[in-house]
């Protein structure tokens, strides 16, 4: 497991919860276990434990003439024996851990990341969002998050202008077709604005689809960190901005017009109830309750045309 000290700062591995020793700060720290959501607490710093061995050696030398040195106390301080429980048990280094797929792209490439970030969500999104949380210095928002949005955009965008343009061509078959509607949308110049709207300037399409990646993560985060906050959860929104930048991913079903968006949907609605309960640990009513509130803000937020 990768955490960090809390004297010096320095991201340090540990194979589990307990006692151990800061290889830089010398510290002996207490690594609190991350599924409980306990903080890591220094128990004695390097300066701490070297004035006792002064004053121990000064007072009460040893037979052998041997003198407790600062390395030795501090090998001591972290010996084998476990916080919990007191039971003394053997350290075995098993493995590190690395968090998500994508968290390693640097190191693997972008295309292998994304694939196998991509295949972990699709069959072991509980495992997936799990490892997200206790990711050590994850950033923000994922890239993986920034290009599936994208993607999304651009195939929500092409379709509803393809299908728009196809069935009016131009502006008088559009008007003639609202007016046979048994609602008046409005006057001609709001039809005007709706028609140019759906035959937009290149300039103006290519930057809604440079903002609205962005837009529609962030707006995602906070719906997901309100409704977390409303039922109790203490997850912090950095967790919320990674979450919804992997759930982007569901819009990419959008390549497939109306029934890609339908079962991009569902996919995300099973993402963010998974999701929810690990970063917040949630019961199963409570993260049926964090889903049922973003869909409600999600459908709010579509229909205003924000994500």
């Amino acid at each position: 497991m990768i955490t960090e000290c809390p004297s010096c700062k320095k991201t340090i591995s540990v194979v589990k919860t307990g006692v151990t020793v800061c290889p830089k700060c010398k510290a002996v720290v207490h690594i609190g276990d991350p599924v409980k959501d306990e903080e890591n607490k220094v128990i004695k710093t390097a300066s701490q434990i070297k004035a006792e061995a002064d004053t121990k050696t000064s007072n009460d030398k040893k037979e052998s003439g041997k003198v407790s040195g600062f390395w030795e106390k501090l090998q001591d301080a972290a010996s084998s024996e476990d916080s919990y429980g007191g039971k003394k048990q053997k350290r075995k280094h098993t493995g590190l851990f690395k968090g998500t797929p994508w968290d390693n792209w640097k190191t693997t490439g972008f295309a292998e990341a994304f694939y196998h970030t991509t295949v972990e969500i699709i069959n072991r999104p509980s495992k997936f969002f799990k490892d997200m949380k206790y990711a050590v210095n994850p950033g923000l928002i994922p890239i993986y998050g920034i290009v599936a949005a994208f993607l999304t955009a651009l195939f929500q965008r092409f379709w509803i202008l393809k299908i728009f343009q196809s069935l009016f061509p131009d502006f008088q078959s559009f008007s003639k077709a609202m007016a046979n509607l048994p609602v008046a949308l409005g006057s001609e110049d709001r039809l005007r604005i709706v028609y140019s709207t759906m035959h937009p300037e290149p300039s103006a399409l290519f930057a809604q689809l440079l903002l609205s990646p962005l837009m529609s993560i962030i707006i995602t985060a906070f719906i997901l960190h309100l409704g977390s906050v409303i039922l109790g959860g203490r997850a912090r929104l950095h967790h919320f901005y990674r979450m919804s930048g992997f759930i982007m991913i569901t819009g990419v079903l959008g390549i497939v017009p109306i029934l890609g968006n339908i079962a991009g949907f569902f996919w995300r609605a099973v993402l963010v109830f998974k999701g929810g309960r690990i970063i917040n640990n949630f019961n199963t009513g409570r993260a049926y309750g964090l889903t049922a509130f973003y869909l409600f803000m999600s459908l709010l937020f579509s229909s205003l045309g924000m994500i």
